[in-house]
């Protein structure tokens, strides 16, 4: 079962208007986007982009007239779906005619129906293709997490596992990935799995498995995630009205770090007014439900 994240205090950050627009960048179950559906009046138009052909299925199910308006058939905001990069938003507002939005919503966690999903190879926990790539069918000029291992150079496995996983074992991973892949390709996640716990062998007090941060990094590398956050952070910005609000969900330091000084930066030029100046973080409550949520910081930005 998907359980949105920080769902109320997103919500709030957004502090929506009936007639306004919003973009839901990361749809994922649809959580977030069907409580934003509530909020807006007939007049108002929630986009929701998401590159899973899933996602945007299940929320074309949940976004209808007879979901949002608690059983009954009123009229509901305009929603618009596509499947798309959150990266492309400014493409996307201008193929609809679209010049400014109210506020911008992203939870950059991936939803737990994409890591459920074997076939996508995200999770080391389900033995599957090492694929990671948010694309139903990656074309042949599309990376995966198949070709970095197979095919990129030791040091360069090296940096991405260190960059992006905050792994210091990532000089060890890296060897043995090139050891292991000398003798056969490594085709599936547990393959990797295995690789990984020949230099970092599990042990019964560890928190996380050994494979954690590898596996976030090649997720990582995999869909570009923060060249996406950048450009979209840009882009985003730059379509917001006055008086308008980022709101990000973000789950690692490394993406965190790249909102949090963006938005300091639009701060200091005074462009925006920063809401959080801490970051909001789940209450010991919605941990209780969720631990998926622990790591979980929810920063907002609103444009002057």
């Amino acid at each position: 079962m998907h359980i949105p994240v920080l769902f109320n205090e997103s919500i709030e950050a957004l502090s929506i208007k009936k007639d306004g627009t919003y973009v839901d960048g990361t749809l994922g179950g649809a959580g977030h986007a069907c409580e934003i559906a509530r909020h807006l009046g007939p007049d108002g138009t929630l986009i929701g982009f998401d590159l899973d052909s899933n996602a945007i299925a299940r929320a074309k199910e949940k976004l209808t007239p007879s979901a949002i308006r608690s059983g009954g058939s009123g009229q509901m905001c305009k929603v618009i779906l596509v499947q798309e990069n959150f990266r492309n938003l400014d493409k996307v507002l201008e193929e609809h005619d679209i010049q400014e939005v109210e506020g911008i919503f992203l939870d950059l966690g991936w939803s737990s129906f994409q890591i459920a999903d074997a076939s996508r190879g995200l999770s080391f926990q389900e033995d599957g293709p090492l694929k990671m790539t948010l694309k139903d069918n990656p074309g042949e000029d599309d990376v995966t997490a198949y070709d970095i291992v197979n095919s990129w150079d030791e040091k360069t496995i090296a940096d991405t596992i260190y960059t992006y996983g905050d792994e210091r074992a990532s000089r060890r991973i890296a060897k043995a990935i090139v050891d292991w892949r000398r003798k056969k390709p490594i085709i599936t996640t547990f393959d990797l799995v295995s690789v990984i716990e020949s230099v970092m062998p599990r042990k019964p007090w560890m928190k996380t498995n050994p494979a954690t941060k590898t596996f976030q990094a090649l997720r990582i590398a995999t869909n570009d995630e923060y060249g996406a956050l950048g450009e979209t952070l840009e882009k985003g910005f730059e379509r917001l009205k006055q008086s308008g609000r980022f709101a990000i969900i973000s789950f690692h330091s490394g993406e965190d770090r790249i909102v949090k000084n963006f938005f300091r930066d639009k701060a200091h030029a005074d462009l925006a007014t920063l809401i959080t100046k801490k970051p909001i973080t789940p209450s010991e409550a919605e941990l209780a439900v969720n631990p998926r949520a622990r790591s979980s910081k929810l920063r907002i930005l609103e444009k002057i």
